[in-house]
């Protein structure tokens, strides 16, 4: 900038000439002529002219999926490494972008929406221990979203992991994902660490830890030693904490749906050994063959199976009803006011009479204040003859809209006629048979609950295909027989004769 103002004030104060400015400057003829004529010394910012990338053509759907995550739990959102492996399996061979460009536009579409980016921290342990731990999800059950939990195993050595779903955190969900895992990996840690879980810490007493019974006694089966991390010290168990987080990104991100827990859980053990097919992030080799060599490790399978269950007496309610962990589970009015059996499971409620012998069977709720019934005929006898409190019942609760306007309509005698006729239809057929024989009944603008009998039976002669009659024999061959009624003419003249 000074040589611009000495070629200024030589040339336009002094009005040297341009010879004379150049053998003072040393300057060419074209830069003392450029800088005599420049009036502007103002800053300019040259304007960026954008150019299209390859990340464009991708960005409407990309934004698409992040802007999805917003109000999702955070740890159950998409990562750019997912993303770009759903680009990979929508556009295949024609995908032309990298994952490193990909990478970029996903934190840079983060930072703008605000979403932050969790880190993890790593840690290395010897072969044969293991790290166990909860993480959060959600789920799509029946077309609704359903909140569960999944129990992960990690072996931090070979860095192989392994998964299971449940619908809560109990002792009997832990034990249960835990003995899943022990005989599809084909043994059992030495060593394992948990953190303050209730399923496994009953409570703690003066700093000393009280083990539940039930997680006692897995794993004195087992012969593990469980290890316990200190409070609020997550990363002392590194390596689950950080598989917790890649499972929920890479493999429940979008939201899956899964129709049956106990045979999806199945699916994704065969999920993880796929994914344990990958080399390892430090070691370089493939994380099978690490975990291969670390079975060595691994103490052998107990050959007597343990059964994860909790047995417990209960008394049935006068309403044949039991109670357990805050629900009401159906066992019929037949055993009101008795003791029963249960049998507590991870996903399945057994309930047994005194002998033992199986009752009803339901699927475990975990949620609260519940009313879990397979059926409400066993229960039918009982609100018939309560017929005055019917419409406060939760079986009233549940019916279709109609038969609740249907049932208000009719007095007492006919009200119970009408359940009567509902319970014959339902130990035969279903609800909605029920529901449609009623509709005709309505159609007809009748009332009567007879006549929906009698139409649910003409429903039942008019379904269905009818069975042929097999004959011992087959039908003898009749003449074809015609009719002479001149016989019956002469008969009648005798008589008026």
């Amino acid at each position: 900038m000074a040589k611009i103002n000495d070629i200024k004030y030589l040339k336009q104060v002094q009005g040297l000439s341009y010879r004379k400015v150049k053998t003072l400057t040393g300057h060419s003829y074209a830069t003392i002529k450029k800088y005599e004529e420049t009036e502007n010394f103002n800053q300019t910012i040259k304007k960026i002219i954008r150019k299209t990338k390859k990340i464009d053509q991708y960005k409407e759907m990309v934004d698409k999926w992040i802007l999805s995550d917003i109000g999702k739990i955070h740890k159950q959102r998409h990562t750019a490494k997912k993303i770009f492996m759903r680009l990979q399996e929508k556009y295949g061979d024609s995908l032309n972008i990298s994952y490193r460009s990909v990478a970029i536009y996903v934190a840079e579409k983060k930072r703008e929406l605000n979403l932050d980016i969790t880190e993890y921290l790593k840690l290395s342990h010897l072969p044969g221990t293991a790290q166990v731990d909860f993480g959060k999800l959600t789920f799509k059950q029946g077309g609704k979203d359903v909140k569960g939990s999944y129990l992960v195993l990690t072996l931090p050595y070979s860095n192989a992991g392994y998964m299971q779903i449940f619908r809560g955190e109990t002792t009997e969900c832990l034990l249960q994902g835990l003995k899943d895992i022990f005989k599809h990996i084909g043994g059992v840690p030495r060593e394992i660490w948990f953190d303050n879980l209730t399923a496994a810490v009953a409570f703690r007493k003066n700093k000393d830890r009280i083990l539940n019974e039930s997680f006692e006694k897995f794993s004195a089966h087992y012969k593990f030693k469980p290890k316990f991390c200190n409070p609020a010290s997550g990363n002392e168990k590194g390596n689950v904490e950080n598989k917790v987080g890649y499972f929920r990104r890479n493999y429940f991100v979008p939201i899956p749906e899964i129709p049956n827990i106990a045979e999806y859980n199945k699916h994704l053990l065969r999920i993880c050994d796929k994914d344990n097919e990958r080399i390892h992030y430090h070691k370089n080799q493939k994380i099978c063959d690490l975990l291969e060599m670390e079975t060595n490790y691994l103490i052998a399978l107990n050959i007597n199976e343990y059964e994860v269950a909790k047995y417990e007496r209960r008394k049935v309610n006068k309403y044949g009803f039991v109670d357990i962990d805050t629900n009401k589970y159906s066992v019929g009015t037949k055993f009101q006011l008795q003791e029963v059996w249960i049998k507590i499971t991870a996903h399945k409620i057994f309930l047994m009479d005194k002998f033992k012998r199986e009752i009803a069977s339901h699927n475990r709720v975990y949620s609260r204040n519940k009313y879990v019934n397979t059926s409400w005929i066993e229960h039918l006898p009982l609100i018939i003859k309560k017929i005055n409190s019917l419409e406060y019942t939760d079986f009233f609760q549940e019916l279709p809209k109609i038969w609740k306007e249907y049932l208000l309509k009719l007095q007492s005698k006919d009200r119970k006629k009408a359940l009567l006729v509902l319970e014959k239809i339902l130990l035969n057929d279903s609800l909605e048979i029920a529901t449609y024989v009623l509709q005709g009944l309505i159609n007809a603008e009748l009332e009567d609950p007879d006549i929906l009998l009698l139409n649910y039976h003409k429903y039942k002669d008019n379904t269905g295909p009818r069975e042929e009659i097999a004959l011992s024999s087959p039908l003898p061959k009749i003449d074809k027989y015609e009719t002479n009624l001149e016989i019956y003419n002469q008969l009648i003249k005798k008589k008026e004769e």
